[in-house]
């Protein structure tokens, strides 16, 4: 595992490389894009997943075969804001959403946040962050839809504050619930460590992941949402934990892993479950081909987990790919996939803005301001039914 490790890290050049960038921005489209074929599944079998991938090797079917669903049309919304502002507006990017939404409501838009963002369009609003709030009585969506889109924040910025704040404050816009963006910071934060190279250690990984954490979920509006939806007092720690155990051991199925971390549309169930599939194909798997390196076998496996399996997939390959590279990544896959180029080209963009940001020639808030937590008042209560609609 330590030699197939190495090798990946000298594929992808070194911490922050080029090659790093594109494989992240590029390996989330191709996720979003093949994974909308199981989506909703209960039961993938693996000889499904690995037909489905062999199809993309057929030249025939053309370009954009595979549409992308929500998840690469949102973080195209996040990466054109922060190219375009050179750094976060929390107002440009809403109205980028909105009017995403408007041109193209047929990606896969849940019920709950195509209520925001109808209500984002308007010419009126004055607080961007006050739709989102207002859902469900005031207690904010817990959804995925925050971290599904995370990725470019870690491309961005090179200090690890920076990519938390502006992770939030980007969920926030569609997510106010903090087992909503909490989920986004935890996303964005394995790709920022990722596009570091840590994963060449993934022990050392996951307890920088966990420490993290730990300060994220530190405080009191977390431990009340945790108690509200009956989950451990740091969820996404708990979480984290699991992915650890699971790696110890030496044989792992899908059903426990399925179990254990989930496979659903709650950032909880999903955001864990994408670290694990990345780590647990470091090494090679007696049900994946032979032939598949690394990210290809993050990439089948995220499917045969069945469930939400664009969104998985899609944030397991952002981590994947910036370990890999984009060397990693099937050129067959990238000519089958709608948006897998442009998201190559804004890579190389996304990558200037993150040098000057280290140059100290980008501020991460709004125009020059860096980005601040808005003062957040929402009542507590969850029923089963609102359960379901707030993970959407």
């Amino acid at each position: 595992m330590a030699m197939a490790a190495a090798r990946a890290a000298a594929a992808a050049g070194g911490p922050s490389s080029l090659s790093r960038f594109r494989g992240a921005l590029v390996a989330a489209v191709l996720g979003d894009c093949v994974g909308g074929e199981f989506e909703g599944a209960e039961e993938v079998p693996m000889e499904s997943v690995l037909q489905h991938l062999s199809n993309l090797d057929d030249e025939t079917k053309g370009n954009g075969i595979l549409e992308y669903s929500d998840d690469t049309a949102m973080a195209r919304c996040v990466v054109q804001s922060l190219l375009t502002r050179a750094g976060f507006d929390e107002q440009d990017m809403a109205r980028r959403f909105a009017k995403e939404y408007s041109m193209s409501p047929g990606r896969g838009y849940g019920s709950g946040v195509i209520q925001v963002l109808k209500k984002l369009s308007s010419p009126h609003l004055s607080d961007v962050y006050q739709p989102a709030k207002d859902q469900f009585n005031g207690r904010g969506s817990f959804g995925n839809g925050g971290a599904m889109r995370a990725a470019p924040f870690a491309l961005a910025f090179p200090d690890p504050a920076d990519v938390k704040r502006c992770a939030r404050q980007g969920a926030m816009l569609t997510h106010s619930c903090s087992l909503g963006y909490n989920g986004a910071v935890l996303q964005a934060l394995a790709v920022h460590l990722s596009l570091q190279g840590a994963i060449d250690k993934p022990q050392q990984f996951m307890s920088r992941l966990i420490t993290e954490m730990e300060v994220v979920e530190g405080n009191e509006e977390t431990r009340n949402d945790a108690r509200i939806l009956k989950e451990a007092e740091k969820p996404f720690c708990e979480r984290l934990h699991r992915v650890r155990d699971l790696m110890d051991r030496s044989k792992v199925s899908i059903e426990e892993v399925i179990s254990e971390l989930g496979n659903g549309i709650a950032a909880l169930h999903s955001v864990p479950t994408a670290i694990f599939c990345v780590l647990h194909c470091l090494q090679p798997r007696e049900c994946l081909p032979a032939n598949y390196g690394g990210l290809e076998r993050t990439i089948a496996y995220s499917l045969a987990l069945g469930g939400d399996t664009d969104t998985i997939a899609c944030m397991a390959g952002a981590i994947a790919g910036a370990h890999y590279g984009i060397e990693a990544v099937p050129q067959s896959w990238i000519r089958c996939c709608e948006g897998a180029e442009d998201a190559d080209m804004n890579a190389g963009r996304l990558q200037m803005l993150y040098r000057r940001s280290l140059q100290g020639g980008v501020g991460s808030g709004t125009g020059e301001r860096r980005c601040e937590d808005p003062a957040e008042s929402r009542s507590s209560a969850a029923n089963g039914f609102e359960r379901k609609a707030r993970a959407e």
